[in-house]
């Protein structure tokens, strides 16, 4: 019996950590609490010093008067001195926090361009580095979410559109209400379904909410059902697609709908490209440096098509990134009912909620290799 086991991994409460006390800060705090030292000693001094000359109650004479003088105007200068430089270096702490606040205030209010002076002593220059890298982070993920929000409002245009123009076009009587049309809008809608549903699923996963119905599983048994499924597909591209399992048995405790949704999006993915050869998936155990690391098994996706950029290879897995790549290098306007473009940003978080990586390669030489680990059961 399968069990249920979400994806979000709870972490360990970590208990709080004091701040290292820096050698700066020792210094500071030694020359505060010296320089008040010094100035009370010297007060003090000078207080004797007056109530000795103005009576007689202590037999001092003139040159011991002299001394005690003038230790005590040197200790309050010294202390004074002291007390003047600790107010500047308070000022030089101050002055930045004071920049900081205010930098946190424009980003309270949305302005994500707020950056402050790398300025005052070091642990204030550091706060400022990792304000600023917040900042960036803040001011990045804005950009991604206006993005991703610009995507998903060009994803559901164009089916809502076509739903738009044949209903009112058989509203119109200008389009016959014959199987043709209604199957066309059946076809949208049933797209436009699926992809609320990708972006429920990348959001749950992405948010950690996602259920994951753990099973023992046999990879090489999913791996080829997997590709059986896929088969027209291929016929219809003219291609082949042909599975190789691994002749050891590969077991792991994962959900196999979820990792068959994995390599389907890999697969889909593949036959989207311009190919030039069949597809091949293989599986098997995968070969690592470490030799204290689990065993995983490895799934291979491998067809030769155009070589992929490397600067492109590096956002491949994020969401719409395929699909408007390939538009804008190819200069195509979508066809309806293609993909939304989300497939492989979704393989990518189910693989990492197993705990495997996914990654891709791609030169001439070998053409592109799409790779996905999963560990075994112990």
């Amino acid at each position: 019996m399968s069990r249920s086991r979400s994806v979000r991994t709870t972490s360990r409460a970590s208990t709080a950590r004091p701040a290292p006390v820096t050698r700066g800060l020792l210094v500071r705090l030694g020359l505060y609490w010296g320089s008040l030292v010094v100035l009370t000693v010297g007060s003090c001094t000078l207080a004797f010093w007056i109530l000795a000359s103005a009576t007689s109650i202590f037999n001092i004479g003139a040159q011991e008067l002299f001394f005690i003088r003038a230790f005590g105007l040197i200790a309050l200068v010294i202390g004074a001195a002291g007390i003047f430089f600790i107010v500047g270096a308070l000022r030089r702490v101050t002055l930045p926090i004071r920049e900081m606040m205010e930098s946190a205030e424009r980003i309270s209010q949305g302005d994500y361009s707020a950056r402050v002076r790398e300025q005052g002593p070091r642990e204030l220059r550091s706060l400022a580095r990792s304000f600023n890298h917040m900042a960036e982070q803040l001011n990045a993920n804005d950009a991604e979410r206006r993005i991703l929000i610009a995507n998903i409002a060009n994803e559901l245009r164009t089916p809502l559109t076509m739903l738009k123009e044949n209903i009112e076009g058989l509203l119109d009587g200008n389009f016959a209400r014959d199987d043709a049309h209604l199957n066309l809008i059946l076809g949208e809608t049933i797209r436009l379904s699926n992809l609320v549903d990708e972006m429920r699923m990348l959001a749950l996963a992405e948010s950690g909410g996602l259920i994951l119905q753990r099973e023992p599983t046999d990879l090489n048994a999913l791996v080829r059902d997997t590709v059986a499924l896929y088969h027209r597909d291929a016929s219809a591209h003219n291609v082949s697609l042909h599975a190789v399992v691994s002749e050891e048995p590969l077991v792991a405790n994962v959900d196999p709908a979820r990792i068959q949704q994995v390599l389907g999006n890999v697969i889909e993915d593949a036959l989207r490209a311009n190919l030039k050869s069949d597809i091949r998936v293989e599986i098997a155990k995968a070969n690592l440096l470490d030799e204290n690391a689990p065993d995983c098994a490895q799934v291979e996706v491998a067809y030769r098509a155009a070589v992929i950029a490397p600067e492109r290879l590096r956002g491949y897995f994020d969401q719409f990134y395929q699909r408007e790549e390939m538009n804008e290098t190819r200069n195509e306007k979508r066809e309806p009912g293609s993909e939304s473009g989300i497939g492989l940003a979704i393989a990518k978080l189910l693989v990492n909620a197993h705990g495997g990586e996914i990654f891709i390669e791609s030169d001439a030489r070998r053409g592109t290799l799409v790779k996905f680990t999963l560990p075994l059961e112990e």
